[in-house]
């Protein structure tokens, strides 16, 4: 018995070494300097969970001279914030990463609004949920991104990354600088953004310090971030399917005022004529 005891002490004494390491490794990643979460807080919340994993697939490019930023809460012009779960600065461009840390099958399309996701239900039944597309998420967030890095425009990829649970059964992209994944294929998959050098060292600093203070939010910030997620222009449009394809902006409603078609309906990019998507009303 007293043996047994020896045992089950030096097993605890070996578990709390080993937790404790972990803690003191991840406590010098640039996640948690950047984030401060917790290290257990980071393994009870999925959404946290996802987004760790995927830095762990990226932090070997640190090494490469790439800066990572995480919950970057961008402005936007009526004064809000649009956050951006993850940027990877490097000298190949700058990676806007969407991370969806789902499970089941999953459906879409580049221009949906909505995508799906199966799940097994009782019964061998499928049970379906529907969400955003996370394209159309990740292309508002990059329109706001780009009135803060001007002229970085076209050095920017927008990565989707889901949960390797997941199975991505279905899923039709038109753009090349659009990429859906699942995390151990980001690697593998973005290697071939990694043939070009778009940005200098000097680049890569002036982002990431530009945009390292707006991942430095108080806890009333981040709340009002929250709350006005579910109010902003963007969710409410995104519900009606009033967002445009291209490049994630609202659709507003126009009337013709030439030609034949002079005073019909129809709608139009709020970014016009930045962006000229117009799409017409079905009577």
């Amino acid at each position: 018995m007293e043996f047994l005891l020896i045992i089950i002490g030096v097993i605890a004494i070996i578990a709390v070494a080993y937790r404790r390491k972990q803690i003191n490794e991840y406590e010098q990643t640039s996640y948690y300097k950047v984030t401060h979460n917790a290290y257990d807080k980071v393994w009870r919340d999925k959404g946290l969970e996802g987004e760790y994993l995927i830095y762990r697939e990226l932090m070997t490019y640190e090494a490469d001279g790439a800066k990572l930023i995480f919950n970057c809460y961008i402005p936007k012009q009526n004064g809000q914030t649009t956050e951006i779960d993850m940027i990877m600065i490097h000298r190949s461009g700058i990676y806007v990463i969407e991370s969806k840390n789902y499970s089941g099958w999953i459906f879409g399309n580049e221009r949906d609004e909505k995508w799906t996701q199966s799940l097994l239900g009782k019964g061998h039944t499928a049970q379906k949920e529907h969400f955003f597309n996370p394209v159309l998420q990740n292309k508002i967030h990059i329109r706001h991104l780009c009135r803060l890095l001007n002229g970085y425009e076209q050095k920017i990829y927008s990565i989707i990354v889901f949960s390797d649970r997941c199975e991505l059964k279905s899923i039709t992209l038109n753009s090349p600088q659009i990429k859906v994944l699942r995390r151990y294929e980001l690697k593998s998959s973005i290697s071939e953004y990694m043939m070009k050098d778009l940005l200098s060292e000097e680049e890569i600093t002036k982002a990431y310090d530009l945009l390292l203070p707006y991942t430095q939010l108080s806890e009333e910030q981040k709340q009002e971030h929250t709350k006005n997620v579910g109010n902003s222009i963007e969710a409410r449009e995104a519900k009606k399917g009033k967002i445009c394809p291209r490049c994630g902006a609202a659709l507003v409603l126009r009337t013709v005022k030439k030609g034949d078609r002079a005073g019909n309906k129809f709608f139009g990019c709020s970014e016009y004529p930045k962006c000229r998507y117009t799409e017409n009303i079905q009577h």
